[in-house]
């Protein structure tokens, strides 16, 4: 039950986000985000891997969305602080983040499964949120081609690292990495 959660909740997140992103009502995003986050931290078994992840996503997401950004493939709906991917992008990373050990754990030892479904996934998302008004693909071609590829590598390499940052909580190792 606590999965199925994750999963209406990450769903009901990611639309206010996008939503208050076209909409220019940041603060909503904001704070969407930061409830969903706090609720998940709170109640999570994976704790310390959860925290993990939400940092690790946070900034290799923004990275990835800043390279798509200063390669001319996206455009957001805010304008980017000094060539930066916006704040709320962020949001949705942490939101995705906080997937991977709960409403999607059960692909962690699926990595043919999980690379298949985001190369379609990633880039039906960012339509989507093109659709809604938040992000427009500026090269649709290539930024689908870019957005597949990107997460085919990016998230499996998530998968793993939730993998072992949840076997390292389990036995009560508390390393970085």
């Amino acid at each position: 039950m606590a999965n199925v959660l994750n999963f209406v909740a990450f769903q009901a997140v990611w639309f206010c986000v996008i939503l208050a992103a076209a909409a220019d009502m940041l603060p909503v995003a904001y704070l969407a985000t930061l409830s969903f986050m706090l609720l998940q931290l709170y109640f999570s078994r994976w704790r310390l891997t959860d925290t993990k992840l939400v940092g690790l996503g946070l900034l290799a997401g923004m990275m990835l969305d800043t390279i798509w950004l200063n390669l001319g493939l996206i455009d957001y709906r805010q304008a980017p602080q000094a060539g930066l991917a916006p704040l709320w992008i962020g949001c949705l990373w942490i939101n995705f983040m906080l997937t991977l050990t709960h409403s999607l754990s059960w692909l962690q030892h699926r990595t043919r499964l999980v690379v298949f479904c985001t190369l379609f996934a990633a880039p039906l998302s960012y339509l989507a949120g093109s659709k809604l008004g938040a992000v427009t693909l500026l090269q649709p071609g290539s930024a689908v081609l870019a957005l597949s590829l990107s997460w085919a590598l990016m998230v499996p390499m998530l998968m793993a690292l939730a993998r072992v940052w949840q076997r390292q909580e389990e036995e009560g190792k508390h390393a970085l990495v």
